[in-house]
């Protein structure tokens, strides 16, 4: 059996070129530039949220308490246990 070289050269070339245009044969379209990003809060993050926004509407000073303790100091009636103090220091270590 006698193999022709000149036929296994043009073999040889048809099989690289349609490999090589398969390969170079790509989809038009991306699918991953149709992805689009999304986020959402679930319930806990949405009752989360709403109790931060009330916690910061609360004022720092509650003006009401303030004003009972200024009157008591000036017409004598606040009266400051010192063994309550000393005793409040200990436990939050002061």
């Amino acid at each position: 059996m006698r193999i022709n070289s000149d036929q296994v050269s043009s073999n040889q070339i048809d099989l690289e070129q349609s490999s090589t245009s398969k390969l170079t044969q790509t989809p038009s379209t991306d699918s991953s530039a149709n992805v689009q990003d999304t986020a959402s809060l679930t319930n806990d993050a949405t009752t989360v949220s709403a109790l931060q926004q009330q916690a910061m509407a609360v004022p720092d000073v509650r003006q009401d308490k303030v004003d009972a303790l200024k009157q008591q100091i000036a017409s004598g009636q606040y009266n400051v246990d010192p063994s309550e103090v000393a005793k409040s220091m200990r436990e939050n270590g002061l």
